[in-house]
This record gives C-alpha cells, sequence and structure tokens, in this order.
C-alpha cells in the first residue's frame, strides 16, 4: 500500500535524525522517487500537510493524530 505524504516525512525525519524545513524534506522525497507528486506546486503540498499534521500549529483542518512539532525558524521535528 502506498504511503500518505505524510507519513514519508515522518520515516524521512526518523532516518535524519535531525529537525528539517519542508524544502530539504521535498529534497529528500525527489531525489529517492519516495512520493509522486501530481500537483503544480509539490511544495506547498507538503508544508500543509506537515503543517496539518503538527501539535503546535492550529488551523480548521487539523489531523487528529500529530506527528511533527513546527519550530520558529520553519522546521520540522517528530513529536
Amino acid at each position: 500500500m502506498k504511503k500518505a505524504i505524510h507519513e514519508i516525512a515522518a520515516d524521512i525525519l526518523s532516518e535524519h535524525k535531525k529537525p528539517m524545513t519542508a524544502d530539504e524534506i521535498y529534497g529528500v522525497i525527489v531525489a529517492g522517487g519516495l512520493y509522486e507528486f501530481k500537483a503544480q506546486n509539490p511544495k506547498n503540498v507538503l508544508r500543509n500537510q506537515l503543517r496539518r499534521h503538527s501539535t503546535n500549529v492550529s488551523g480548521a483542518h487539523q489531523a487528529s493524530k500529530a506527528i511533527f512539532m513546527m519550530a520558529s525558524n520553519g522546521q520540522f521535528t517528530l513529536a
């Protein structure tokens, strides 16, 4: 079964063991061919999914289970 983009991002953060920006995570995804983006702006899709699944970001469509934390510098870590 194909993984969701936020699951792939969590795997990347777990493997790299350091905070990463959405752009850095996107670079790893593209370099490894880990996900096929069909959107016109895939970085925004990834960034939105990271924020949606973050504990310290509020919004109308937050996921019920947060798996990331976003730092003030825009880097994400596992929660």
